[in-house]
């Protein structure tokens, strides 16, 4: 079975369960103001921002907390704010969003952290920062120590949300990570800085592209350097997986070097990459704490990565837009062709290929029962459809159904692995080329000489008949 499936990864979602998620990093407030420019300052060469609307959003560790909790958990966020109106402003959207505040310290010597953006025509004008200057002391570490104790024993997973901030002493780090071995609960980080040994002892690491040249001092301009890199991680860190971010590269999922893998980014188009780190980390988590494997939980949170970047400003990611991406990529990735079949080496999975093909046009509960049949054959599915002008060619007239609704039908058929579109009158061609191990047809071909007898002669196929069931249209099996 493929374990990145869009079969088999929905089904790890349509299992997961409401879990306890610890996130302890750098809360912050983010503030958008949104409005049209309309003309230039006479003051200076600047744009005059006519503002229309303003919205406040949680950021940083506190939006860590949002994704989770839309990702249908309980989360319990540990961090600092300020005795201010922006930290009244923060607590007062996390208990609206019935997020509890009780692992939140406040204190009157630390100024909340916000981040204010200005926005026009979905363009990002300007960004100004309001950060504390003193870093928490000895009190207010103690202080948010006690609140990670008092949690901890309810938690199923553990975010580190580190924004560089102050939060994340390297004490309180190897409080939390001591405390989550005791309970073997797992700890996924996101990191800052350049001393990534900080955080040994962590489930999963997830720098991003400059953070890993920063921390590993190697430049990652290629694979081999992007696995050297990662390797070295993991022996810092003594984690049990690595997720690289390479942006638009995707993302490394390492355990060691037998047990990698380079997951694509497969994203929409991008409006805005703020927010994507945040989100990967939080979907992880959640799947970690559900037990769904690293690998699989690696691929699912790219996704959701991906997805965030095609919303303007950071907003969170819920299952069903990720499931949907799944479902809808599954069927794309389903569609391919002979080439790339071969060059991706599917037939080198341990696996028999299968192949059958035809008009499969009007596709009828026929259709179905052949198709259900075949998947009693050990073995990966490829289906070979005639082309829209291969049918106009044979028949003299268009099928009922465009060739690539035809594609989407099949595809949508759980056992169907593959679906190809051909334009030769007979599929001879093709598996001279994809060399199956089986070719499924008819019973009704049964005594008759078929056109790919010679094909599949040449390439040592067996020849397997599946029984006539009567459907309304025709095709060739």
């Amino acid at each position: 079975m493929d374990t990145l499936s869009g079969n088999t990864l929905i089904q790890l979602l349509s299992n997961l369960s409401q879990k306890n998620i610890l996130v302890v990093g750098d809360l912050m407030l983010d503030q958008y103001i949104w409005g049209n420019v309309e003309r230039i300052s006479p003051e200076g060469p600047i744009p005059v921002l006519k503002v229309e609307n303003e919205e406040f959003r949680l950021g940083g560790a506190a939006n860590v907390t949002v994704n989770i909790k839309h990702l249908n958990c309980s989360v319990y966020p540990v961090g600092l704010v300020g005795e201010d109106h922006s930290g009244d402003k923060l607590l007062e959207i996390l208990a609206d969003l019935n997020i509890s505040i009780e692992g939140v310290v406040r204190d009157k010597s630390f100024q909340t952290i916000v981040k204010q953006r200005a926005i026009a025509s979905q363009q990002q004008l300007l960004r100004i920062d309001y950060e504390s200057t003193l870093t928490p002391d000895h009190l207010l570490q103690k202080s948010l120590r006690k609140r990670i104790e008092k949690l901890m024993p309810d938690m199923h997973a553990i975010v580190l949300s580190d924004y560089a901030k102050g939060v994340l002493g390297q004490g309180l780090i190897a409080t939390v990570i001591k405390l989550a071995h005791e309970r073997n609960i797992p700890v996924i980080c996101d990191p800052k800085g350049v001393d990534f040994s900080i955080y040994r002892g962590v489930t999963s690491i997830k720098p991003n592209r400059l953070e890993t040249e920063q921390s590993t001092g190697i430049a990652l301009n290629s694979k081999e350097a992007v696995l050297k890199a990662a390797a070295s991680l993991k022996k810092t860190c003594n984690s049990v997986f690595v997720a690289v971010s390479l942006d638009k590269d995707g993302i490394l999922y390492y355990k060691d070097d037998q047990e990698y893998s380079f997951l694509p980014s497969n994203v929409p188009e991008v409006f805005d990459v703020v927010g994507a780190g945040d989100t990967l980390i939080s979907t992880l988590s959640v799947l970690l704490a559900n037990e769904v494997p690293p690998l699989q939980s690696t691929y699912i949170a790219n996704i959701a990565a991906g997805l965030e970047t095609s919303h303007l400003g950071v907003v969170p990611v819920p299952w069903p837009e990720i499931i949907n991406h799944i479902a809808g990529d599954s069927l794309s990735r389903k569609i391919t062709t002979a080439n790339k079949l071969v060059a991706d080496l599917i037939t080198g999975n341990g696996n028999s290929l299968i192949f059958t093909n035809g008009y499969f046009d009007n596709i009828s509960a026929g259709h179905l029962r052949f198709l259900q049949e075949i998947e009693k054959l050990p073995g990966s599915l490829v289906v070979a459809i005639n082309s829209d002008s291969c049918i106009k060619r044979q028949k003299g007239a268009l099928p009922l159904l465009k060739e690539m609704d035809r594609a989407r039908l099949l595809a949508s058929i759980e056992n169907v692995q593959y679906v190809i579109i051909f334009e030769d009158d007979d599929a001879s061609d093709l598996i001279l080329q994809l060399k199956p191990q089986i070719v499924v047809k008819g019973e009704q071909f049964k005594d008759h000489r078929i056109p790919e007898q010679t094909s599949i002669q040449k390439v040592g196929a067996s020849i397997e008949y599946i029984p006539h069931f009567a459907w309304e249209s025709s095709s060739d099996n």
